[in-house]
């Protein structure tokens, strides 16, 4: 499951990605001073004078500790004095999580890739988060720790962008989209990758261990930005959404959905979790978030270019088609050199391509576009191969070969599965192959070769 994310990566780019990862240097937790509090804060044997005095010997630490113990939020009555008392009065885990905030600050400090206030925004977005995430951790029974700290590092690829990309690019970027769900999506059809998957390959060259960079590199759902594949993942993405809905920000209710699907909860849920986000946001009034995601669930079930249903719609009704007993496959379908085709004829131009494509795949069984050039197709068929086929060759006999643009789909066909996140996720690796090997065409993933053998 943990390496799963890398399927999505192009190797070239990964390969050309490497020297901006290593020039931002290597996380932080694996700092001696942090390793020797997470151990003893472990360990419950421990003496409380060995916590106290690995505390002690980094200053900077042993602030944040005694500035939580006696802050509005940790609501003590008496204040510490020393980080003995602090210690004692917040307890080991909340000594633990203040221990990896104040190095992860230090690290956005200290980092290069974005400026100061960028860094601080940083730090207080990252804190909220993982914050949130353990809160949703304790609230299913999972251990806090992984999401906790995933939800400490889940943004540190935002440091490794400009290195990798340029400053200006960056700052164009955020001026169109400043955070989310959008943006990550409009760094995958720019860059080629997005800031999750490079958070996820600096935390794998600052030896962190793979289900932590897992962990960052779904924090957006992966490459098609609706996959919650474990549950402690799914406490980051939770938590990274109740912030956003904190914040203001439009939220990804698709993934969402998945998410609150995966640790069992509803949307009830929310308003307990955003009072775990503590100080720097916006203030929660009853049933503030948990009105704000209804609405959005309350939104139009089609895409409004294509007339297609949404992602968030087609998911649903392929699920809950099978869950009656409706047997069928999963194909993923990609327009070709799209990104070509918007430069150097218009978006309006591109837009006609989508809906002459739409049109083409609703002729095949239930259509939605899950976004930008890409629609999933769900269809109850023996031979989901030949109706990839069949789309690629009805796709190219709607234009003109001799006239501009020229347009041509990749198919990726899924095994059948009852986890239509699963077989999304196979139809993503089947399309990759259908790309790597020519575009043009239709191809299994290995599992539904593997079963067709």
């Amino acid at each position: 499951m943990e390496a799963t994310w890398r399927l999505a990566l192009d190797p070239e780019l990964t390969a050309l990605t490497t020297d901006a990862v290593r020039r931002c240097g290597r996380l932080p937790v694996l700092d001696k001073t942090v390793q020797r509090v997470l151990a003893l804060t472990e360990d419950e044997q421990c003496e409380l004078g060995k916590l106290v005095s690995a505390l002690e010997s980094d200053p900077a630490i042993a602030v944040n500790v005694l500035r939580y113990a006696n802050s509005a939020h940790a609501g003590r009555p008496i204040p510490a004095k020393t980080i003995r008392q602090a210690v004692v009065m917040i307890g080991r885990r909340a000594t633990r999580q203040l221990c990896l905030e104040a190095v992860t600050f230090r690290f956005f400090e200290s980092a290069p890739g974005n400026g100061r206030a960028s860094r601080g925004q940083m730090h207080l977005h990252a804190v909220a988060v993982a914050r949130v995430a353990a809160a949703a951790a304790a609230m299913v029974s999972l251990p806090p720790e992984l999401p906790h700290l995933a939800g400490l590092l889940h943004d540190c690829g935002k440091l490794v962008m400009p290195l990798a990309f340029g400053e200006s690019r960056m700052d164009q970027m955020a001026a169109e989209h400043a955070s989310g769900a959008d943006r990550s999506r409009a760094e995958w059809e720019r860059f080629g990758i997005d800031h999750a998957y490079l958070g996820a390959l600096l935390a794998e060259e600052s030896g962190l261990d793979d289900q932590l960079a897992a962990a960052i590199a779904w924090h957006h759902g992966g490459r098609r930005g609706c996959a919650a594949p474990d549950a402690e993942f799914a406490c980051v993405q939770l938590a990274n959404a109740v912030v956003g809905l904190l914040g203001g920000e439009s939220v990804d209710d698709a993934l969402l959905g998945e998410t609150l699907a995966k640790l069992g909860l509803g949307t009830e849920a929310l308003d307990e979790l955003a009072t775990a986000a503590g100080s720097g946001q916006a203030p929660v009034t009853p049933g503030s978030v948990g009105e704000r995601v209804s609405e959005l669930e309350r939104m139009a079930q089609t895409d409004e270019l294509t007339g297609l249903a949404n992602r968030r719609h087609w998911m649903t009704t392929v699920r809950q088609a099978i869950q009656h007993g409706a047997v069928g496959h999963v194909l993923l379908c990609d327009l070709d050199h799209f990104k070509q085709i918007n430069d150097t004829h218009g978006h309006s131009t591109g837009d006609m391509v989508l809906m002459e494509v739409a049109r083409v795949l609703a002729r095949h069984g239930l259509a939605g576009r899950i976004g930008g050039d890409e629609f999933a197709l769900w269809v109850q068929s023996e031979t989901p191969l030949e109706v990839g086929e069949r789309i690629i060759a009805e796709v190219r006999v709607a234009f003109d070969p001799n006239e501009s643009p020229k347009v041509g789909v990749s198919v990726g066909v899924a095994p059948r599965t009852d986890d239509i996140t699963e077989a999304l996720e196979a139809a993503d690796r089947a399309l990759y192959g259908a790309k790597a090997a020519g575009r043009g065409r239709a191809c299994l993933s290995p599992e539904a070769q593997a079963a067709a053998a």
